[in-house]
Formats: C-alpha cells, structure tokens, sequence
C-alpha cells in the first residue's frame, strides 16, 4: 500500500501558500503596470509624431526637424533664401529654394569636392542658382558653379549640391536635418571601345 498524506511528517506538508505562489493582488499591479507602460510609449509616439503640427515656426523638434512657415519658401523661380543661427547651427545652415512651383530643395551651406578636400562655402547666386566660394582646391576666378536644383554646372563642381530632407504638411515646411543626402561625384570615363556609337545623319 502506498503511503498517506496524513502519514507524512508535518515538515513535508505543502502550506498554503503553495497553492498560489502570486496573490491576486499582485497580478493585477503587474497588469496594471504593463498598462501605464504601453500607454506612455502611445503617447510619447503620438506627440512625437504630432510635434510639426503644435509648434510654432520656425521650431526644432524631436529627431533634428526644423519646422517652418510655408510663407518661408521662396517663390517660385525666386533666389534661395539662407537659414542659418539663430535658426539653426552654422553646421547645419542650408538654402531653401522653389526652382518650380511645388518642388522645393534644401541644400547645404557646406560643399567639398571630395570627402578628403577642404569645405567650400556654398552662396546662392541669382540667376544662376549656387557658387562654392573659397575653395582652396580651386583658383578664384573659376569657382564651381550648380543649378537652381543643385546639379553641377561647369567643370569645377566635380558633384551636386548636398541636401536634406524637405517634406509639407499642410502650411508648415519641415526639413530633416538629420538626413543629409549626398551628391554623388560625376564621373567622366572614356566610353568603351567595340561598343557601336550614333552616327549623324547626313
């Protein structure tokens, strides 16, 4: 036969506790934790998200976004306007320019020819678009020279005009100064021989 549970000395009895070793009362303080918990990232998220809309232009909000008044874009077909300190940093100053009607840029204030080549500092210029100035890989009398949408124009600007991210939201503008874009350089290689070219027609 098998022995009893009453048979058993009473060290070997399982208390009550045993039963449930959480108390009710501490499942629902868990749960109720969790809860805050989820509520606060919500809200953190959507206050984030929603920042652009609630500041006043021009705002630097979270993420490195400065927002700004739409009546901030210059017109289109209008010389670049140039935001700099107090606005934002000297490191980030930029050019915000509407080349046409709904296409709207913001390029860097910064340019280097090369990521190993001194900056150069970059001016908007009318009608023209943009000039590097005092590039010390350059001679003075021909600095490089880009389009009113930051495309190279001569041989000097060996790359496009970096940029940050633009985007709208209803009258505000907000650019991402956290997202610098590149321009990639140009190249100019010779073209292959063997391959067929177009010819002329007479």
């Amino acid at each position: 036969m098998g022995t009893r549970y009453e048979d058993q000395p009473a060290e070997h009895w399982a208390g009550p506790e045993s039963l449930d070793p959480t108390p009710v009362w501490k499942q629902y303080v868990l749960i109720a934790l969790l809860l805050v918990v989820g509520l606060v990232i919500i809200v953190a998220v959507g206050l984030t998200a929603l920042a652009p809309e609630i500041v006043t232009p021009p705002s630097m909000v979270f993420g490195d976004r400065l927002v700004l008044a739409a009546t901030d874009i210059p017109a289109p077909g209008a010389p670049p306007r140039r935001f700099s300190a107090p606005v934002v940093d000297d490191a980030h100053a930029f050019y915000l320019i509407q080349p046409e009607k709904g296409t709207v840029f913001a390029f860097s204030a910064r340019w280097r020819p090369r990521a190993t080549e001194p900056e150069c500092r970059v001016v908007g210029a009318t009608p023209i678009g943009f000039t590097a100035m005092d590039c010390a890989v350059f001679a003075p009398g021909d600095p490089p020279t880009f389009d009113r949408r930051g495309a190279p124009l001569n041989r000097a600007a060996v790359r496009g005009l970096d940029q940050y991210l633009v985007s709208m939201s209803g009258d505000r503008v907000i650019v991402n100064l956290s997202r610098l874009i590149e321009s990639s350089e140009r190249t100019s290689a010779p073209v292959p021989t063997g391959i067929p070219q177009p010819q002329a027609t007479p």
